[in-house]
């Protein structure tokens, strides 16, 4: 992948759920125009890491996503959700990690910000705006 973005969110957080959904679109727009256009794109994969407490909700909250996610008994378990959150000092959520899918290294912290810069395809961004 070209990118990798870790989507670092939950059920109980209102701005992620208003978040989520903008995402998928473009997330969805772009697996759309990979598919049908002849022309060469960036693959991106987003990956959830859920700040859910119970498996119900993370379980309810990561039907509604079109990427794949790091298990629930993971996060806890084995301790990912806090050391992926130490290790890119997350302070809030819903946040948007964009990492190089080769070297690992930090393209943005800003994804929630920047990531129409990211996909293609005809979507919608929270201004109104169709990006295409």
């Amino acid at each position: 992948k070209k990118y990798v973005m870790l989507y670092f969110s939950a059920k109980y957080c209102p701005p992620c759920r208003s978040f989520t959904p903008l995402l998928a679109e473009a997330y969805n727009a772009h697996k759309r125009h990979l598919q049908t256009s002849n022309v060469d794109g960036d693959e991106i994969e987003v990956v959830f890491v859920s700040f859910d407490s119970t498996s119900l909700e993370y379980n309810e909250y990561k039907s509604t996503m079109p990427w794949p996610a790091v298990p629930f008994e993971n996060l806890w378990r084995m301790g990912i959700k806090d050391s992926l959150s130490r290790a890119f000092g997350i302070r809030s959520i819903p946040t948007l990690i964009i990492l190089d899918g080769q070297s690992g290294d930090i393209v943005t912290r800003n994804g929630r910000s920047e990531y129409s810069n990211f996909f293609q395809g005809e979507y919608e961004v929270p201004s109104g705006c169709l990006v295409s």
